[in-house]
């Protein structure tokens, strides 16, 4: 089956701005949340007020529901939903149809609350054709506590939407538990719909629905659209931004020049930014497209793979799951199948995101531990194209609705997505959330990105480069012909942590010719791994994205050579910066040749070897096994601070040392020659400090292969 990407009817509308006279604010109160398994959010604790709302956590009993999913009592369950902008929605519960029409019987529906508690108010929401609702009863925990709390002639009002708020002249007299809502809907014209039942002990002041707006976000700028260098009469949706900003993946639909013609539905085309202007368009052609659905869901920061929704088959076909395309010299190379362990989708639309790193996979799919419909998961690399079974983000990203669009900023923490279940201005808003912890299902309370970028229809694909500086969408509103790509100018409010980006080259340290390599990152002292790059085969070309503020250790690799480290140290970056040219020369394995060992620390004036030497060891361990055959020379080196005799004890002491370790790792000592050579061999003027640090090194020779 050839799944479709979830946007291909939702494009974003970051234009318009939907205006309503519900209570909308910023969510700024200090509150704490609760989560409850099958709802998602439902606890609120208000330390302003010192009271608490809780909202539905389960579905007691029911007269009817609409559908199994859609409007079914469940529809009841979590915090409001469905009352921005309010009217009819599959997000509330509604009675059972009959020939189209309402059940004429009265209709009820109860529900229990995850933690019992005395209450002052009780809370429904009415989402459309308010008014029905006759009675409201509450329950304790124990046998015969109930009381009624409100009783009405069913009515209909002229507002769009509805919160009762029902008043208790005091405080409950037992723990309230459940709540049981009867309404009379044939005596009220339309379909009426009950999104959300709470109780609260807040007595100064109602219960309200809020949007959960990130606080004082403020658009300075309107959105541009990218022109027709890139927009055209035709449908141009689902774009996705390089990591360095400066190549635009999106989908044309139905183009005269798709692979198939105007009956071709998606393919991927593609425009570079040169001297700040936009090129012309050009399909990305053969294998990325086919006469099916084609669509870029990420592109790696160093631009030299892209990940594709679908697996396409070598007898070309497609089928549901994802796949990655690298570049090569000749082109991209036929997409490869990704395989992730116990995959399986129930729903027939998925979307999906490779974090930075290249270690997390992102999906938006349906599972049986699905909260709702589409739910966010993420899989984590075990091997090249092996993924571990898909993991359910969790209760507070996912909620009772579609959950999708995925994308994780480049710091590794800043999730933006679209959701269905939280109270926003459409069908779907964008969201932000920040992961708290490693395991990826504790998370902050969404907030809505605001009405700049959230209309009244279902937005999604929201996706920035590196420097946090634009977001990328498409929308309807002032475009050429149909759906046109547009950017607008992001407040720092709206940014993530930030990051740095950083450019280099491979290339061969004999030749100067570049290399197809990779390039593995780790984080010092750790040995963590944190990110895998590959070089542009034709260019030798690299870009990595790493969250500031860390030290980091590089590592070249490529068949027939000597791996290449280097470290670096973002410890002081503070925001977003850009470092290029970073040169890495890798040795090819030849007798003779040299290579030094980067990522080696000693202590002061020691032959200590310091914890964050012990990855670049390790390496150095794991090339020797691979190369069973190798005797290499360790060659230890100092400045020239000192005399000639403690400098060359010293070297030789610190030889010694790396030696010992590699033996302590299983190398045989007789495949090592340890030799000091002081102060005897620069390889840099010692007159600075630079200078006097690069001559400060260990390397390793060949001398039989």
């Amino acid at each position: 089956m050839n799944i479709k990407y979830l946007v291909s009817s939702v494009l974003l509308s970051f234009l318009s701005i939907y205006s309503f006279s519900q209570n909308v604010v910023n969510q700024t109160k200090d509150t704490t949340t609760k989560v409850n398994w099958k709802a998602g959010v439902t606890y609120i604790k208000d330390t302003a007020e010192q009271c608490s709302t809780q909202w539905a956590s389960k579905v007691l009993d029911f007269s009817s529901q609409y559908s199994k999913y859609k409007r079914s009592a469940k529809m009841a369950l979590g915090w409001p939903n469905a009352m921005f902008p309010g009217g009819e929605s599959d997000a509330a519960w509604s009675v059972k149809a009959k020939n189209g029409q309402e059940d004429t019987k009265p209709g009820f529906i109860k529900v229990g609350f995850e933690k019992p508690m005395k209450i002052r108010q009780v809370v429904v929401c009415e989402n459309n054709a308010p008014g029905a609702i006759t009675e409201v009863i509450i329950y304790g925990t124990k046998k015969g506590e109930e009381e009624t709390v409100y009783k009405a002639q069913p009515k209909a009002l002229q507002q769009k939407t509805r919160v009762l708020n029902i008043f208790l002249p005091e405080i409950s007299k037992f723990y309230v538990s459940a709540v049981k809502v009867k309404l009379d809907q044939v005596k009220v014209p339309g379909w009426n719909q009950i999104d959300a039942i709470g109780i609260s002990d807040c007595q100064r002041d109602t219960v309200k629905v809020k949007i959960n707006l990130v606080p004082k976000l403020v658009f300075s700028n309107k959105p541009e659209n990218l022109g027709p260098n890139i927009n055209s009469i035709y449908d141009e949706v689902a774009p996705f931004i390089s990591p360095d900003g400066k190549t635009l993946y999106f989908v044309r639909k139905k183009h005269p020049e798709n692979i198939g013609g105007f009956n071709d539905e998606d393919d991927i085309w593609y425009s570079t930014l040169v001297d700040s202007q936009w090129t012309k368009a050009q399909n990305i052609g053969y294998p990325l497209n086919n006469k099916y659905s084609n669509f870029v869901q990420s592109v790696t920061p160093d631009g030299n793979a892209l990940l594709l929704g679908n697996v396409y088959n070598k007898d070309g076909s497609m089928s549901a799951g994802v796949s990655i395309s690298y570049r090569t010299v000749n082109g991209w190379s036929f997409p490869q199948k990704q395989i992730i362990d116990n995959f399986y989708n129930k729903s027939p639309y998925a979307n999906y995101f490779l974090s930075n790193d290249g270690r997390v996979l992102f999906m938006a799919i349906e599972r049986k531990d699905s909260y709702g419909g589409l739910d966010l998961y993420v899989s984590f690399l075990k091997s090249e194209n092996h993924w571990s079974e898909p993991k359910n983000l969790g209760p507070v990203v996912n909620t009772i609705m579609n959950d999708y669009s995925p994308f994780l900023a480049a710091d590794g923490v800043t999730l933006y997505y679209s959701t269905e279940g939280y109270p926003g201005y459409g069908k779907a808003d964008i969201f932000v959330t920040k992961r708290l912890d490693d395991t990826w299902t504790n998370w902050t309370l969404p907030q809505n990105l605001g009405p700049v970028l959230n209309s009244e229809k279902a937005d999604a694909k929201y996706n920035i480069p590196a420097s946090g500086k634009y977001a990328y969408f498409s929308s309807e509103k002032n475009s050429i012909g149909g759906s046109d790509i547009f950017r607008i100018k992001l407040p720092e409010k709206a940014k993530p942590k930030p990051v740095v980006l950083i450019s280099g080259r491979v290339l061969n340290d004999r030749t100067n010719e570049p290399v197809a390599a990779k390039i593995y990152v780790e984080e010092l002292p750790s040995g963590k791994e944190v990110a895998i790059a590959r070089t542009d085969p034709k260019t030798g070309k690299f870009k990595i994205v790493l969250p500031a503020g860390k030290k980091y250790g590089f590592r070249a690799v490529a068949k027939g050579f000597f791996d290449m480290n280097k470290n670096i140290d973002l410890t002081d970056v503070k925001e977003y910066t850009e470092i290029e040219d970073e040169i890495m020369r890798i040795g090819p394995v030849e007798v003779g040749q040299v290579v030094r060992l980067n990522n080696i620390f000693f202590e002061f004036g020691k032959a200590v070897l310091k914890p964050e030497s012990f990855p670049e060891l390790d390496r150095t361990v794991k090339f020797l096994k691979n190369n069973p055959t190798l005797m290499i020379e360790i060659a230890g080196h100092t400045d020239n601070v000192g005399s000639a005799t403690y400098n060359q004890k010293l070297s030789q002491a610190r030889a010694q040392a790396v030696a010992d370790y590699l033996i302590q790792h299983g190398i045989d000592a007789k495949r090592l020659v340890v030799k000091g050579y002081g102060e005897s061999r620069p390889i840099a003027f010692n007159n600075t400090e630079e200078g006097r640090a690069m001559n400060r090194r260990v390397e390793f020779k060949v001398l039989k292969k």
